[in-house]
């Protein structure tokens, strides 16, 4: 029997070469550029999804806010007294949120106020600021730091006549690792025309 000469070679040619030290290098060079730039980016999405909170706990002082001059026709700095109290959910709150500088409020506004109903005692004429009263600190943050009133923005309330009746109340919050200090932490403020303004990125 003639056997064909190259009948009993394999039909195809396999290689068991395996990937060079060099293109392993190339390989592991382009992974750590990738991710050089993807982390970074990832930190900023995350630190930027973050100041979702601080916009709600604002909109929600604007509300009690507006509640509050709906009965008094004045605004305070006495947002436990008006409701506003997320003192319940600090361990989940990135953001310190509320007034931190001293009311400036009309006499005669506030006695027509106190005349209605207001309480005094709770809500007092000269109130200083007040932890878990005018304002709220945060109880987590990022990079092992957490806001206090210092990253709150400077707010205060305008005078509280029929001229001039404004408010500005603020949030500040650590929510990047590279931003914990209060002249670089993220921060908003929020007034009485709803306008929500950004003070400091805070990533």
């Amino acid at each position: 029997m003639k056997v064909l000469k190259g009948a009993l070679r394999a039909p195809f040619f396999i290689s068991s070469r395996g990937f060079s030290l060099v293109e392993l290098m190339i390989v592991v060079a382009i992974i750590g550029l990738l991710s050089s730039i993807a982390i970074p980016n990832f930190q900023k999405f995350q630190a930027r999804s973050k100041t979702t909170e601080a916009k709600l706990q604002l909109a929600a002082v604007y509300t009690a806010e507006a509640s509050f001059y709906g009965h008094y026709q004045i605004f305070h700095q006495c947002l436990r007294y008006m409701g506003y109290d997320p003192v319940d959910f600090k361990s989940s709150r990135f953001y310190s949120v509320g007034f931190v500088s001293t009311a400036a409020i009309n006499g005669s506004a506030y006695s027509s106020a106190v005349t209605l109903d207001l309480n005094a005692t709770d809500c007092a004429f000269n109130m200083p600021p007040t932890t878990d009263a005018t304002f709220y600190e945060a109880g987590t943050g990022v990079g092992q730091a957490v806001a206090t009133s210092a990253h709150i923005p400077a707010t205060a309330l305008g005078d509280q006549t029929i001229a001039q009746m404004t408010y500005s109340a603020g949030a500040g919050g650590i929510i990047h690792k590279a931003f914990t200090s209060s002249s670089n932490s993220s921060a908003f403020t929020i007034n009485e025309l709803k306008k929500i303004s950004t003070i400091r990125i805070g990533y």
